[in-house]
């Protein structure tokens, strides 16, 4: 499989950043502070969340123009 196609990106994307809650900041898990309404830490989840969208959405965008299929309809 190459590493330069969609799913592999992703993954590796993934798997960079999936231990650092645990190394940098452990009780994250038990916290959940993005759950509390108008909590900063609910606006940096969302905050993150849209980047991530963005960045596949971003990465599929390219994609459909590599291979031609920008002008299919949705």
């Amino acid at each position: 499989m190459s590493e330069s196609n969609p799913l592999s990106l992703l993954r590796r994307r993934r798997d960079d950043i999936r231990d650092r809650p645990d190394e940098e900041a452990p009780y994250t898990a038990a916290d959940q502070k993005h759950l509390d309404s108008d909590s900063s830490e609910r606006a940096y989840w969302h905050h993150g969340y849209q980047a991530a969208l963005s960045d596949v959405l971003d990465l599929l965008t390219n994609v459909d123009q590599r291979y031609g299929s920008e002008d299919i309809p949705n």
